[in-house]
């Protein structure tokens, strides 16, 4: 165990003493990138439109949905209030 712990202690000691390599990938990286944001914009547009449509359907339905279900419940409660008048 003392002598793992004494290698660990000079391969430490040694990698103080190296400096990092001096390259500097930055301006192709960043141009890589934009370049694939921008190309795959292109294709996801339909798929944005679709996306979009559909949510705007949705929405529509969900309102119709409840103006229904809203008309439906207060027919409902009537019937209820008749129905309980009659079992009292």
């Amino acid at each position: 165990m003392i002598m793992k712990k004494q290698t660990f202690e000079n391969l430490i000691s040694l990698a103080c003493q190296e400096s990092c390599p001096c390259v500097d990938v930055t301006d192709g990286v960043i141009s890589a990138v934009s370049a694939a944001i921008y190309r795959n914009a292109k294709y996801d547009r339909p798929y944005t439109w679709m996306g979009a449509a559909s949510a705007a359907i949705a929405a529509c339905i969900l309102i119709a949905t409840t103006f229904f279900w809203q008309s439906n419940t207060d027919s409902v409660s009537e019937i209820m209030s008749y129905v309980s008048w009659v079992t009292q």
